[in-house]
């Protein structure tokens, strides 16, 4: 991998640590906890990420029963298959090599995450909370 390639895949790595961290944060605040591994134990550890994995799936059905608008759980959804497709993608990124498109792909979906967090951070209630 080159120098610039492993730079940039190094700090899109972070960046998916970072959100994953985050999202953790807005799990365990929701009216209904929710609890995820922590990532950055599970690789210190060199475990396998699987049952992590899982786990944020679970997520995806867990997050229907909280008692937030569908425009929130919506949004929690698309945030968690967002962090995968910028996992999935940097994972590829490993085994196939950093081609532009691979690592442009982790960096959108990790803008998306971002634009998630904005959504559930924001405190106006919509319609199905009224």
């Amino acid at each position: 991998m080159a120098d610039h390639d492993k730079e940039r895949f190094l700090a899109l790595a972070e960046g998916m640590v970072g959100v994953y961290a985050y999202i953790a944060g807005l799990l365990k605040d929701l009216p209904i906890r929710i609890v995820i591994p922590d990532l950055v134990k599970v690789m210190d550890d060199d475990r396998d990420p699987k049952d992590l994995l899982l786990a944020l799936n679970r997520v995806r059905a867990a997050i229907q029963d909280e008692p937030i608008s569908e425009t929130h759980k919506r949004a929690f959804e698309h945030l968690v298959l967002d962090w995968f497709a910028a996992y999935e993608m940097l994972a590829l990124v490993k085994l196939a090599g950093p081609a532009p498109w691979r690592l442009d792909v982790v960096e959108f979906a990790l803008n998306r995450c971002v634009t998630w967090i904005e959504v559930i951070e924001d405190d106006e209630p919509d319609d199905s909370q009224s």
